[in-house]
């Protein structure tokens, strides 16, 4: 008798171990589970935030296509976890049209970008792609010829943001009469035009934008800023600035570079 008890209680031990194991094993599965889909619907909505954090046409046509890939990659992958979720079967249709209708030899230019905030959004959606093309590199998931080519032409939007965020200050202290000011920030573009100018490719835009800087010293230097002599000043400055804006969105060949798989 007491040998049959003694079976029992083992056999039930057992069973209670094996019902522990299993619960474990169980919940270890659910929580990977609910880390990997949070880490899914994290970088979804990231990818989602970038996309439309960038002007319509700002991108050049090979790193817009890289977010749409990147972006259907991940709602295929959330599709595979939540399969009932038609939400993201719709987002996979949808992105998957737009990656699709990207048109190959697109050269219409956005508008000058005027506004502080979107320019600094924009500047931060810069660095978090930069990092993304990194990562994709990192795990060989692109070689390094087509990472360089895409960190190229993040590089010059980056670039074309800084000098537009200078050139942006520059018009904003002029208008407060502060000539000076003006002059500085705008010193400040021409040395970061200057500075990637080996091609030569912003050999008009330099030229511009001396000739800004040299009308604004005459300015900044003059005694007299009358009225009678302000108006003609400005007026010729004004056409100086539209012509140097002019020359920032047509100076976009680094944009037609495509890159291929």
């Amino acid at each position: 008798m007491s040998t049959y008890i003694v079976a029992s209680i083992i056999i039930l031990l057992s069973a209670l171990a094996c019902y522990a194991f299993i619960s474990q094993a169980i919940e270890k599965k659910r929580v990977q589970k609910q880390r990997i889909l949070m880490t899914l619907k994290t970088k979804h909505r990231n990818f989602v935030h970038m996309l439309n954090g960038f002007p319509q046409n700002f991108l050049p046509v090979d790193l817009l296509s890289l977010i749409y890939r990147a972006l259907i990659n991940t709602c295929e992958q959330l599709n595979r976890i939540e399969p009932n979720n038609t939400r993201l079967q719709d987002e996979i249709l949808l992105y998957s049209n737009q990656l699709n209708a990207l048109v190959k030899n697109n050269t219409t230019q956005s508008a000058l970008l005027e506004d502080p905030q979107q320019m600094k959004d924009i500047r931060q959606h810069l660095q978090e792609l930069q990092r993304f093309v990194q990562q994709l590199e990192a795990l060989k998931t692109i070689h390094k010829v087509q990472a360089k080519a895409y960190l190229e032409q993040i590089k010059q939007l980056a670039l074309k943001m800084a000098v537009d965020t200078y050139t942006y200050h520059a018009k904003q202290a002029q208008q407060n009469g502060k000539t000076r000011l003006a002059i500085h920030y705008l010193t400040l573009a021409k040395k970061l035009l200057t500075a990637e100018n080996i091609t030569h490719a912003f050999d008009k835009q330099i030229a511009q934008l001396t000739t800004v800087l040299v009308q604004l010293e005459e300015k900044a230097q003059s005694n007299d800023e009358s009225k009678n002599t302000a108006a003609p000043q400005n007026n010729q400055a004004s056409k100086e600035w539209d012509n140097f804006n002019k020359t920032e969105q047509d100076s976009t060949d680094w944009k037609k570079k495509q890159i291929y798989d």
